[in-house]
C-alpha cells in the first residue's frame, strides 16, 4: 500500500456471467449464486475454504432473499467452514468496491493475512427500490434528509441524477448514446474469446445484455426515460441485472507461504464525498485523491475502469480528469452487461485485474460511485 501498511496482492479475481434483469439468472437464488462464486473462485486460486480468514460481500439492496447478512449465509451455502466469518456492507453501486476496501484494510494493517471481498445483486428477485415499498417498517428517509435535499423531496432517483449530470456538463444526446453503442461493441469483443474474468455460470458464458446489442437506429428513437425533452433514455442508462464477483486478497508473505499466484498488486484506495444530486460523478474526487495519495501523475495510469451507471456519469468524469476516453472500460461497461449494483465494484476490479496479469499495462484504475455520493477508487500495478 502507498505510504503505509504491508504489501496487499490480488490472488485472482472473477465475476459471474449478468444476466438480464427476468433472464437466465432470475431463478438464482441471491444465496446461492454468490456461494457459486465463491467456491469456484477458490478452486481456480488455489485457495483452501479453510485458510480464508473473513469474507466481505456487498449487497444494496437488503431485505428480502438479500437480508439477514448475505456474506455470512453465502459462506455457509458454499459449504466452508464454520469457522470462516462473513460481513455485509453496503454503499449503494460501491457495495463490492467498498467490501475491497475491508478487505485491503484489514491485510494491510496486518489484522488478517488471507480474505476474500465481493458482492452479489439479484435483482430480479429484489428489484432496486424494493425498500421503498416497506412503508410499515419505515422508508429509507428521513425528515430532515428530505428537508435538505431536492426542494424537501430528499435524494433524487438514478434517472433524475443522471439528467442532471448532462446538464451541468452540457452533454449531448448523440454523445450519450454513442457512448453507450461504443460499450456494447467492447463488451462484445472482449466475451469473443472466453475472457479469464468471467467464470461461465447458469447456462451463461458471456453477458446475457449482449444478446440484446441495440441498432443504433433504435437507440436514436428511444424517447427519454425519465424528463420530457430530457437526454437519458433506457439505452444509455444501465440496466437491473443479476450477478456476483469476487476477489481473494492476501498479504505478499502470506501468498508466497502458501504458494499462490499474484494477479495484481494493490497501490492504494481512495473514498470521497460528492454533492448528492451529482453522486454519479463523486468517481471524480475519488479518483484525484487516489492519484495524490499514490503519488502518480494521470499518465502513469494505463487503463481506467469507470462504473457505467450512466453514458452521463462516465463522459463527465472524462471531462474532468481530461484522459484519453479510449483508455476507459476497454472490455465495456455496464451499458452493455446490465449493473447488478452490490457486484458491480469487484466486476470492474476483475476485468482490471486480468488485463494487468496479461501484460496489457501496468497500472489501472477502478472508481465508482454511489447513490447519495459516495466515490471510490482503487489503484492496481502489475504484481512484478
Amino acid at each position: 500500500m502507498a505510504r503505509s501498511g504491508r504489501p496487499v496482492f490480488v490472488v485472482d479475481a472473477a465475476r459471474t456471467p449478468y444476466g438480464r434483469r427476468g433472464g437466465a439468472l432470475a431463478g438464482w437464488h441471491p444465496v446461492d449464486l454468490a456461494a457459486e462464486l465463491l467456491c469456484r473462485l477458490l478452486l481456480r486460486a488455489g485457495v483452501e475454504p479453510g485458510q480464508v480468514e473473513g469474507v466481505f460481500l456487498g449487497c444494496t439492496s437488503q431485505l428480502g432473499a438479500q437480508a439477514g447478512n448475505i456474506a455470512r449465509r453465502a459462506t455457509l451455502a458454499a459449504g466452508w467452514p464454520e469457522s470462516v466469518p462473513g460481513a455485509t456492507v453496503e454503499a449503494h453501486a460501491a457495495s463490492s468496491a467498498q467490501a475491497v476496501h475491508c478487505a485491503v484494510a484489514a491485510v494491510a494493517s496486518g489484522a488478517q493475512d488471507l480474505l476474500v471481498a465481493g458482492g452479489v445483486e439479484a435483482m430480479s428477485t429484489v428489484p432496486l427500490g424494493a425498500s421503498l415499498a416497506q412503508p410499515v417498517v419505515g422508508k429509507p428517509l428521513g425528515r430532515r434528509l428530505a428537508e435538505r435535499y431536492n426542494g424537501g423531496q430528499g435524494l433524487p432517483p438514478p434517472g433524475l441524477a443522471a439528467e442532471e449530470v448532462a446538464r451541468r456538463w452540457s452533454l449531448r444526446r448523440a454523445d450519450l448514446d454513442a457512448w453507450a453503442l461504443g460499450s456494447h461493441r467492447k463488451a462484445r469483443a472482449s466475451q469473443a474469446g472466453a475472457p479469464g474474468y468471467l467464470v461461465p455460470l447458469g447456462g451463461l458464458d458471456r453477458d446475457e445484455g449482449l444478446g440484446h446489442s441495440p441498432a443504433r437506429s433504435g437507440v436514436r428513437a428511444l424517447v427519454p426515460a425519465y424528463l420530457p425533452g430530457g437526454v437519458v433514455t433506457a439505452a444509455n442508462m444501465a440496466n437491473e441485472g443479476d450477478g456476483a464477483s469476487a476477489v481473494v486478497i492476501a498479504g505478499g508473505a502470506t501468498a508466497q507461504k502458501l504458494g499462490l499466484g499474484r494477479k495484481a498488486r494493490i497501490v492504494t484506495l481512495a473514498s470521497a464525498g460528492g454533492e448528492p444530486a451529482l453522486w454519479p460523478v463523486a468517481t471524480v474526487p475519488a479518483t484525484r485523491l487516489a492519484l495524490r495519495k499514490a503519488r502518480l501523475p494521470s499518465e502513469a495510469i494505463d487503463w481506467w475502469y469507470v462504473h457505467e451507471s450512466s453514458s452521463a456519469a462516465v463522459l463527465a468524469w472524462v471531462t474532468e480528469m481530461g484522459v484519453p476516453a479510449e483508455r476507459v472500460n476497454p472490455e465495456g461497461g455496464a451499458l452493455a452487461s446490465t449493473d447488478p449494483a452490490g457486484a458491480a465494484g469487484t466486476g470492474l476490479l476483475a476485468m482490471a485485474v486480468q488485463r494487468l496479469a496479461e501484460g496489457r499495462g501496468r497500472r489501472a484504475l477502478v472508481g465508482l460511485a454511489g447513490e447519495g455520493g459516495i466515490g471510490l477508487a482503487c489503484i492496481l500495478e502489475q504484481a512484478g
